[in-house]
């Protein structure tokens, strides 16, 4: 196998991620358009607990295997084989479970479906964990854009013949599963599986990384999950829509971060790496602000243009989460060069406190606001973990969040001393 530089990879992960995203953003457009809002709705709680399962039964195996299995073949090809051991018997759980929920719920298909999906995302991290661990994205790039092709052609077919949500459901599945399957035919080429290691020990490696990637996904699709028990499936399908949008606005910003940790890693020195960091973050702020305001303004007649009258109410909630945009931008960059340093436990204490500042606002806002609740919700917990990445950063990072560039201090203190 091919192994690519840092750039190469870095380019092919911002393909992958952008096609990813543009994928999944034009799938919540077409089903939002086409199917009638108590359907769009329960996709839209679909997809947020599969979202949560996916990163459950993932629990960090993707990110070892980057980290862990890079050695050599055989490392990565017996991690590779613990861990899906160990994983297994929670993939079986989750798949039989979905039509057993989704009975008592009166939809067992989507129930089913909502399962398969979950499955195939927990598939789909250890593939990219293996074959990022070869130092070749290339693999991961082509199914990330195989599956976003695939999943639009398959949900627009649907939302035409069928308009119902647990066939758009199982259309996502099946188009992860099939694009998935190319990868797992090839893994021999990548990774040796003939030795085995003990799959409890693999776990208890992943579980620490995986229990900080389960927070994470948590509050950012706990609002969905709030607004589907307390609300009602238009408040639930406003909120989608509008967070759909914005989260899909954070692709550039993103990419400044994906390229981000490769570049910081490879510092050796501290001073160049807070040079790099503090340049990522001034235009990845900068442009999460440009992009952002201009996305407020012309939300109110976007939204209802592309979406239908229906949805003229997202531009509310929308704006709000457009509020977060900037301090979200920033703190993925922050979280990012704290990452580059390995200081975990700062960002578990700042993913743990944001998730509480989440939940606690979703439970006083949501009842009386409902989808503003959800949008108000979300930005004051970015706000909150926002300050508590700066807090951590004067201490691990000091001198990342000062305006003056190093030399012009030099300067300024040269001359002060030239003075004395």
């Amino acid at each position: 196998m091919r192994r690519r530089g840092v750039a190469q990879n870095s380019a092919l992960t911002l393909a992958g991620d952008v096609a990813s995203k543009a994928g999944a953003l034009v799938v919540v457009l077409i089903a939002a358009r086409s199917l009638a809002e108590h359907e769009f709705a329960t996709v839209a709680t679909g997809l947020a607990t599969a979202a949560l399962l996916t990163s459950l039964l993932d629990l960090g195996a993707g990110t070892l295997l980057a980290r862990d299995g890079a050695r050599d073949e055989d490392s990565r090809g017996s991690l590779f084989r613990a861990l899906a051991e160990a994983r297994a018997p929670a993939a079986i759980v989750v798949l039989a479970a979905g039509p057993v929920v989704g009975l008592a719920l009166g939809q067992p298909l989507t129930g089913l479906a909502v399962g398969a999906l979950a499955v195939a995302g927990g598939v789909a991290l250890s593939l990219f964990g293996l074959y990022r661990s070869g130092q070749d994205i290339r693999p991961e790039a082509l199914q990330r854009l195989a599956c976003a092709i695939t999943s639009v052609v398959s949900v627009a077919l649907c939302c035409f013949f069928v308009s119902r949500a647990d066939a758009v459901l199982a259309a996502l599945a099946l188009s992860s599963l099939t694009t998935l399957a190319v990868l797992g035919v090839a893994a021999r080429r990548v990774a040796d599986f003939a030795r085995a290691i003990e799959p409890r020990k693999a776990l208890l490696r992943a579980a620490p990384i995986g229990a900080l990637a389960l927070a994470t996904v948590a509050y950012y699709r706990s609002g969905t999950l709030a607004l589907a028990a307390i609300a009602g499936p238009h408040e639930t399908a406003v909120f989608t829509v509008a967070a759909s949008v914005a989260f899909g606005l954070l692709m550039l910003p993103n990419a400044i971060t994906n390229a981000l940790l490769p570049r910081l890693s490879a510092e050796s020195e501290r001073d160049p790496l807070i040079a790099s960091a503090r340049r990522a973050l001034v235009w990845t702020v900068a442009l999460a602000t440009v992009v952002s305001v201009t996305a407020a303004a012309i939300a109110p007649a976007a939204l209802p243009l592309f979406l239908g009258e229906q949805y003229a109410d997202a531009a509310g909630p929308f704006a709000l989460l457009c509020l977060g945009l900037p301090a979200i931008a920033a703190s993925g960059v922050i979280g990012t060069a704290l990452l580059s340093v390995g200081r975990l436990r700062p960002l578990a204490v700042q993913v743990a406190c944001t998730l509480a500042v989440n939940l606690v606002a979703l439970a006083l806002l949501v009842p009386a606001l409902g989808a503003a609740g959800a949008s108000l919700a979300t930005v004051l917990c970015e706000l909150a973990g926002l300050g508590l990445l700066v807090n951590m950063s004067r201490r691990e990072l000091p001198g990342l969040l000062e305006l003056r560039h190093p030399a012009f201090r030099a300067r300024v203190a040269a001359r002060r001393a030239a003075a004395q």
